[in-house]
């Protein structure tokens, strides 16, 4: 009677047990329907608690006085979902949104926006990645306050003209230092009359943000190379979550506008005529004055110099990146593809580029990463008469553009260019006043010059963590550019 007594006793006992505990399963996603693994799944105010497969799902025993499940994970907000009648539970998480007004880079690291006392800007590369632009600081005009960039001329690759509060020396260079990803590196053009602007290696699609130091918390920082200010670029890492796969393109069109009306031949040989008249030598046919050439088709050459120097180009770039990250690991893989037409002839810009980032937590006190870069990009140009150390004055394919004497061909009827063989200046025609300019057709065919790039930019890094707010990182860097120049000059020209 004792032994069935005890079982009964048993019996009870497992059964009120039993009703104290139930199993919830469900599965937890993001916004956009993906798994979300290892996320938290939590029994608010209890022991019980579990963590997300691989597909999202999980499956938790919760006791009798749970009232509220916590679901969290990593760049994601936390959601507190209420316990019902049903068993299984389902949850979306929305990314967390982390600004940049919460948290900036300030040179050792980075810092919450209410404790910085510097002048600091911050330019997200969401902003600018799909602007039809060759460099990222192009478009930096007009997005922080004190920073001016202006483009002196629209030949392809031209290094902007930066100015961060002001011009800062009278002497030496006004261009800021820029900081990629904490390595300092050249800014400036290293071109000849090809134009190569160095901070256009980087694909403006692999920017994550653009800070701007314009005080002396820079110099104190980096010393005197941030006399003009700092740029600090930092690349993409990965997000959390599965896989991401991004195609980012745009295509334009390139051509010159305001272009300033010009006379025909005819109305050019009327005003040339008149001004010899009212300067006491008329036009006599034999010594001076300006006449027609006739073309190959009977009529009278007027010829239009802009389109000989200007054109419509298309431009386009192609961008594809994939990215994720865990708890642990976060990667970023891109390519890029740049390829434009100036609005100068012979004027083309082409650049192939290729990043990758990679960051992985060892412990919860090492995390180590590192980041590799390659560029390879090519400069086409010409003697445009803008650039520094470019004749604008008898050469410069500017001034040509509206210069010459539109009466005059740039190619003969016999095929042959229009020279002058005794100083090399373009053929008279039938004028019989001389100019002193040179045909821009032949300088376009002719002389060639090319800048290239093969770059390539990396950094490996650990940071080991002391204790709580208290970290110690060590970086390795390389910053290798090859440049080549080539320039060809006609000889006879």
């Amino acid at each position: 009677m004792r032994k069935l007594y005890l079982l009964l006793s048993s019996l009870v006992f497992f059964a009120v047990f039993a009703n104290a505990q139930r199993t919830i399963t469900g599965k937890v996603t993001d916004d956009k329907g993906n798994p979300v693994p290892n996320a938290s799944v939590i029994a608010k105010g209890t022991p019980a608690g579990t963590s997300t497969k691989d597909d999202g799902t999980y499956v938790i025993t919760v006791p009798a006085n749970a009232r509220t499940l916590v679901f969290s994970a990593v760049d994601m907000t936390p959601q507190e979902v209420a316990l019902g009648a049903s068993n299984v539970i389902n949850v979306s998480l929305k990314q967390e949104d982390k600004t940049m007004s919460e948290v900036v880079v300030v040179g050792y690291g980075t810092q919450r926006r209410r404790d910085v006392t510097g002048s600091v800007s911050r330019i997200a590369g969401e902003k600018t990645k799909d602007l039809p632009i060759q460099s990222f600081e192009q478009a930096l005009s007009g997005r922080a306050a004190g920073v001016s960039v202006t483009l002196p001329n629209g030949v392809l690759n031209a290094t902007p003209v930066i100015r961060i509060r002001g011009v800062n020396a009278m002497g030496l260079s006004n261009l800021p230092l820029a900081v990629i990803d904490g390595i300092p590196t050249y800014i400036g053009n290293v071109g000849n009359s090809a134009a190569n602007n160095v901070l256009s290696d980087l694909n403006p699609a692999d920017i994550e943000s653009v800070e701007v130091l314009k005080d002396a918390a820079a110099a104190a920082i980096y010393g005197s190379r941030a006399a003009a200010g700092v740029l600090l670029i930092t690349t993409r890492k990965g997000k959390q979550g599965k896989a991401r796969v991004n195609y980012d393109t745009w295509v334009g069109l390139t051509r010159p506008f305001n272009l300033i009306p010009l006379l025909d031949g005819r109305e050019y040989e009327l005003i040339k005529n008149e001004g010899l008249t009212n300067a006491g030598t008329p036009p006599n046919g034999t010594t001076r004055g300006f006449y027609p050439y006739i073309g190959p088709d009977g009529n009278p050459v007027s010829t239009n110099w802009y389109d000989v120097i200007y054109r419509q180009g298309v431009s386009h770039t192609h961008s594809i990146n994939i990215s994720g990250a865990n708890d642990k690991t976060n990667y970023y893989l891109s390519f890029g593809f740049t390829k434009q037409k100036g609005m100068l002839v012979n004027n083309d810009f082409r650049r192939l580029t290729g990043l990758m980032n990679l960051e992985h937590k060892v412990n919860s006190i090492l995390t180590i990463g590192g980041k590799l870069q390659y560029t390879t990009s090519k400069n086409t140009g010409l003697n445009s008469g803008s650039l520094p150390g470019q004749a604008f004055n008898i050469a410069g394919a500017a001034r040509l553009a509206f210069n010459l004497m539109p009466n005059v061909p740039a190619i003969l009827n016999n095929g042959a260019y229009n020279i002058n063989t005794v100083n090399n200046t373009i053929g008279q025609g039938a004028n019989l006043t001389p100019m002193s300019f040179y045909n821009a057709k032949y300088i376009l065919d002719k002389n060639i010059f090319t800048s290239e790039n093969d770059r390539l930019i990396g950094n490996a890094y650990g940071i080991l963590k002391i204790i709580e707010g208290l970290q110690y990182k060590v970086v390795f860097g390389i910053d290798n550019l090859l440049v080549t120049n080539k320039t060809f000059l006609d000889p006879f020209h």
